[in-house]
């Protein structure tokens, strides 16, 4: 699995890729051989570098699939709690097995449903707790037309300062430049991600770096 960028690039960088342990390599491996959609690999390593500098201890992902992600950010983070968000019925037996069969997954919260839903029940059981009980860091990597939506929610689960990483936000190049081969199938979302980009760099309260990272990011920092 590979960004929009020159092959090349994307297998010399994936070259110097180093996995967190051999179970969470094994774990990519068997993702990446079913085409199950999971962070690239030099995404991972731009979070891990990320991860290590902010020491994040409480994370809310939007966008769970097999489980990969919410694996690497418990094995990065031995101390972090996870919080999980994915409806996919296809994707949500997978999650489950792999949070049960591993020691790491006691800390994984997996919430099954629609996201927005979701995260409004978190933000009801949220409404009275401290600022240090609130999410840290925040990775968004969902129904990529409703990225506006989950970052506002977002915001009230989180604390000042925190982080928020949205991922594929370059969508293979679409959101760039829409005569990219299969953007007209997804107008629709590369409409909705060019609104959201928009308005975070409208925003003066966050202070924001896009990135062409793997598949783009967008990294979101909440003003304090």
């Amino acid at each position: 699995m590979a960004g929009f960028t020159n092959e090349k690039v994307t297998e010399y960088l994936s070259s110097h890729y180093k996995p967190v342990d051999e179970d969470l390599a094994a774990f990519r491996a068997f993702n990446e051989e079913r085409e199950v959609p999971l962070i690239l690999r030099e995404t991972e390593s731009f979070l891990s570098l990320l991860l290590e500098m902010t020491k994040p201890s409480h994370i809310l992902e939007i966008g769970t699939a097999y489980g990969y992600s919410a694996l690497f950010f418990a094995k990065k983070l031995p101390g972090a709690r996870i919080t999980t968000i994915d409806r996919s019925p296809g994707m949500i037996p997978h999650a489950q097995a792999a949070f049960e069969s591993r020691e790491e997954g006691s800390r994984i919260d997996f919430r099954i449903g629609n996201a927005e839903e979701v995260l409004d029940e978190l933000i009801s059981e949220t409404g009275s707790e401290e600022p240090r009980d609130l999410y840290d860091f925040v990775f968004i990597d969902a129904g990529k037309s409703h990225y506006r939506e989950f970052f506002d929610k977002a915001e009230h689960l989180a604390r000042p300062g925190t982080i928020v990483v949205c991922d594929n936000i370059l969508m293979h190049g679409w959101t760039v430049d829409r005569s990219y081969e299969g953007a007209k199938r997804h107008r629709t979302n590369v409409k909705y991600m060019r609104q959201f980009i928009e308005y975070i760099n409208e925003r003066d309260d966050l202070t924001v770096s896009l990135l062409s990272s793997g598949d783009g990011l967008a990294v979101i920092r909440l003003h304090e």
